[in-house]
């Protein structure tokens, strides 16, 4: 694959009255010097960072369209609830704020840039991911501080319907809020769900965990203590293991993929 280097020319108009030429292509599809111009003030990088930005962005979206891969606003507006619902808020409340800071539009394009990018990936390695029992054991044994846990945890509940109450606590927490309801319990690590016992965990004794939907209303736990330490059995967390070990090889396949969809590219810089 050629080199990409830029000519003086072409240097001095990032910096000076941008006139739009043909600068590079990649497989015959332009990359123009305010293609280059425009990147550099947007996402602040070098010229030649943008003009390697670029020629990404060219192949993978060649990659998109030779895969098929869509999305549509159902996708971009199902993401968007999720989104909201993490945050604490409606669909309609999420979209009215970012409508008020003006980035409503500019948020859509994101995500749907990044709905693309992730089924295209999905696409690419889904056939080559593949994890045989021997992996999930060895990464098990390799890596079995990662399942220690307490073996009882002492916490006190925070549950309101306001998430904002539960953040004014958080920030100064000898306030009282009447709609705050809180409550000191006891937990054994093997009463509780995979996903709390792994918040408890994550969450130093004298910290308050981040704020969560728990379904019914909006709750935050103080870890007041931690007792003991036991190992999570294989079984147990054997998805997690699953989810690590394809985390690692999907982005192995990806790399490898797109350097030899790049090696392959026809990429011309022109003087």
């Amino acid at each position: 694959m050629k080199k990409l280097l830029f000519s003086v020319v072409f240097l001095s108009l990032v910096n000076a009255k941008v006139v739009d030429r043909v600068v590079a292509s990649v497989n015959n599809e332009p990359i123009t010097s305010y293609d280059i111009s425009k990147i550099v003030r947007q996402k602040h990088l070098s010229a030649q960072e943008a003009l390697n930005y670029l020629v990404d962005k060219k192949i993978l979206d060649e990659q998109i369209k030779r895969f098929g891969i869509s999305v549509d606003d159902f996708d971009i507006e199902n993401t968007m609830e999720k989104i909201a619902k993490q945050n604490g808020m409606s669909l309609f409340e999420f979209k009215a704020f970012l409508q008020e800071k003006g980035k409503l539009k500019d948020f859509k394009k994101q995500l749907k840039e990044s709905l693309l990018k992730e089924k295209l990936f999905k696409a690419i390695v889904s056939s080559k991911l593949r994890v045989s029992p021997e992996e999930i054991k060895n990464y098990y044994d390799n890596h079995k501080d990662e399942f220690a846990v307490f073996k009882t945890v002492q916490v006190v509940g925070y549950y309101s319907n306001n998430p904002q109450s539960l953040e004014k606590i958080k920030k100064s927490p000898l306030m009282s809020q009447n709609e705050v309801i809180t409550k000191t319990e006891v937990f054994d690590y093997n009463e509780l769900p995979l996903n709390l016992m792994y918040l408890f965990k994550n969450t130093k004794v004298g910290e308050f965990t981040p704020i969560i939907n728990n379904g019914a209303n909006y709750v935050m736990y103080y870890i007041a203590r931690k007792d003991g330490k036991v190992y999570l059995p294989l079984n147990q967390v054997k998805n997690i293991i699953v989810n690590k070990i394809i985390a690692q090889k999907r982005e192995e396949i990806l790399k490898s993929y797109f350097v030899r969809v790049k090696n392959q590219a026809d990429i011309k810089v022109y003087n």
